[in-house]
């Protein structure tokens, strides 16, 4: 069956690639506007799934919708309430993980001096600062969570409204174009985009916790829980994220319980990664961000420089319905083509 697709005049070509260009520069200027519109945006498509089996079990749709939402104020709560409470313990040894940290750091510098002839004098002082650095970046990462935190009222307020118009949204986009089936396609595709790919993130995620966590209390890792907990929410961001998670898991286990545990946590990470690049993303996920690794690789550095880690989080989902879009799109299927994965 082929996609229906929507006709597009040169006008309208037009106008859409001026109104391109200003989104661009709107969600660049206008990143606190839009970012918590197009997060509320998600999450209540994600939010659609238990509000749809919660009716089909005969409950009306206000219900459905408080359910649902309780649900994931829930979620959340927990997921804050674990790393708080990990955060509040690490807070508590961060004197002494600073103290074996520059121990670590010097020694490495000792052996470098005497091993490599390396000139590098002062060492001492340059670990200390190169710790209070590495201080420095947490400090503005938690600053960072902390901004979204601020905006999770309107974003809340933005997720309920999303669910309860619904029908009046979809309506909306289905008067702008004459063909009303491949504008039904485009939007039921897209909203199927975005839950496959994140319904499947998150049960990689859970998969990840499990093992990361189980490979770390066996390995007598310090801080098992966090760190299991920490590298496993880092692998929503795709790439990078394992990397930055499992190296920050690695350097803290080093630093604090020295060569054996960063081993441990480095075999159960890599191991563990080999399961999740080839089967469990592919069996899981399977072809729904099925993208051209370049335009992946651009459109994750892209997102992230309008709009920090949650860019990185949503933009593969992003791409992918931008894609969608090109698909149903008479005209831009060079475009669509342009994203896809190819052998």
């Amino acid at each position: 069956m082929s996609t229906p697709k929507i006709e597009i005049s040169a006008n309208n070509l037009i106008k859409i690639l001026l109104l391109t260009g200003g989104l661009l520069a709107l969600f660049f200027y206008g990143k606190d506007l839009i970012l918590p519109l197009l997060v509320a945006a998600i999450i209540a498509i994600l939010l659609d799934i238990p509000v749809q089996k919660l009716k089909s079990w005969g409950l009306p749709n206000w219900l459905s919708i408080a359910l649902a939402v309780l649900f994931m104020l829930l979620f959340f709560l927990l997921i804050f309430w674990l790393l708080n409470s990990q955060i509040n313990t690490m807070a508590e040894d961060w004197p002494t993980i600073k103290d074996k940290a520059n121990e670590k750091l010097n020694s490495l510098s000792q052996w470098a001096n005497n091993q490599l002839n390396w000139d590098y004098k002062d060492y001492i002082e340059g670990n200390k600062k190169l710790v209070e650095k590495a201080e420095g970046l947490i400090s503005t990462f938690l600053a960072s969570l902390m901004s979204l935190l601020s905006q999770s009222l309107i974003i809340f307020v933005y997720i309920i409204l999303f669910l309860m118009q619904k029908k009046q949204f979809i309506t909306f986009f289905k008067k702008q174009f004459s063909n009303e089936a491949a504008i039904s396609s485009l939007l039921r595709k897209s909203a199927q985009t975005i839950k496959n790919y994140f319904v499947g993130k998150g049960k990689i995620m859970v998969f990840l916790f499990i093992i990361y966590y189980i490979g770390f209390l066996f390995g007598s890792v310090p801080y098992a829980l966090f760190l299991a907990l920490f590298a496993s929410l880092f692998s929503i961001i795709p790439y990078v994220g394992n990397l930055i998670g499992g190296g920050i898991a690695v350097a803290l286990s080093y630093l604090y319980a020295g060569s054996t545990p960063a081993l441990i946590v480095i075999g159960v990470i890599s191991v563990t990664q080999l399961v999740e690049n080839y089967v469990l993303t592919p069996w899981i996920i399977g072809d729904e961000i099925n993208l051209n690794p370049f335009i992946t690789i651009f459109g994750i550095i892209l997102f992230s420089a309008l709009w920090g880690v949650v860019g990185a989080v949503i933009s593969l989902p992003l791409i992918g319905v931008l894609k969608v879009i090109f698909d149903h799109t008479k005209g831009m299927e060079a475009w669509a083509y342009l994203l896809k994965k190819t052998d």
